[in-house]
C-alpha cells in the first residue's frame, strides 16, 4: 500500500464542540480549562466520547505488552490520555497508544504534546474505522518520526500493522496465532496475548470461531 486513503470523515464518535475553525492556542487553552478531552483537526474542535469495555481491554493489554517489551529501555509507552501534534491538519489527537523514543520532542506551541511517536495504536469500531483508516491516517504518515501505526479490531482477534517503507506504507495483516515484529521499537507482540478472554463474555456459542478470526 503506496499512501494512506483518501477520503474519510470525522467519526460519529465524538461530535463537534465548536462551529467556528479556532487557532491551535486557542484550542491549547481551552483544553487546559476543560474536563473532558477534545480533539483539534484541521481547525476544528471534536468532544471525545467514551469508549466500549472490550475498547478498553484491548487498550490495556497493548499497554501491558508494551510496557512489558519496552522495560528497562528507553523507549516510552503512552496512554490515551497523551496528545499527539499531527502537523498536516495542525491536529492534536488523543490516540489509544503510542510510543515514543529518546529524544523526546514536543509540539511547538505546547510542551506537554509530543511530537515524534515512532508507534501509534488505535483500537477500530464500527463508528471510527474509516476515519482511522483514512484521513487520520494521512495525518499520522506526516509526522516525520513515526514507523508503525497499528490498528486492533474489536469484533475479531485481528491486528493490522502499516509499517513505513521507503516506497511507501507496507501492510501485514496477522490473526489469532501470529506473532508481529515493531521493528520501530525493537519489539514482539502476540496476537493471543492481546485478545487473551476478550472474547470470553460474549456469551454466544460460537466465541471461540470469531476469536479465530
Amino acid at each position: 500500500m503506496r499512501n494512506p486513503a483518501r477520503e474519510a470523515t470525522i467519526p460519529l464518535m465524538v461530535g463537534v464542540a465548536h462551529a467556528e475553525r479556532i487557532s491551535s492556542s486557542e484550542y491549547l487553552a481551552m483544553e487546559r480549562r476543560a474536563t473532558d478531552k477534545h480533539v483539534l483537526w484541521d481547525g476544528q474542535v471534536f468532544a471525545m466520547a467514551g469508549a466500549s469495555r472490550r475498547h478498553n481491554q484491548l487498550v490495556a493489554a497493548v499497554l501491558r505488552e508494551l510496557g512489558v517489551a519496552l522495560l528497562g529501555r528507553p523507549c516510552r509507552a503512552y496512554a490515551s490520555d497523551q496528545r499527539i501534534y499531527v502537523p498536516l491538519r495542525k491536529g492534536y489527537v488523543y490516540p489509544d497508544a503510542s510510543v515514543t523514543c529518546p529524544p523526546m520532542q514536543t509540539a511547538p506551541e505546547d510542551t506537554e504534546t509530543i511530537s515524534n511517536p515512532r508507534l501509534i495504536v488505535e483500537v477500530l469500531s464500527e463508528s471510527t474505522e474509516a476515519f482511522d483508516r483514512g484521513d487520520k491516517f494521512r495525518g499520522y504518515a506526516s509526522i516525520p518520526s513515526l514507523q508503525d501505526y497499528l490498528l486492533l479490531s474489536q469484533d475479531a482477534a485481528r491486528v493490522d500493522l502499516f509499517s513505513r517503507r521507503p516506497e511507501g506504507w507496507l501492510l501485514r495483516s496477522y490473526v489469532a496465532g501470529d506473532s508481529l515484529e515493531l521493528a520501530s521499537i525493537e519489539a514482539t507482540l502476540s496476537v493471543d496475548a492481546l485478545y487473551a478472554g476478550l472474547f470470553d463474555d460474549t456469551g454466544g456459542p460460537d466465541a471461540q470461531a470469531v476469536v479465530g478470526g
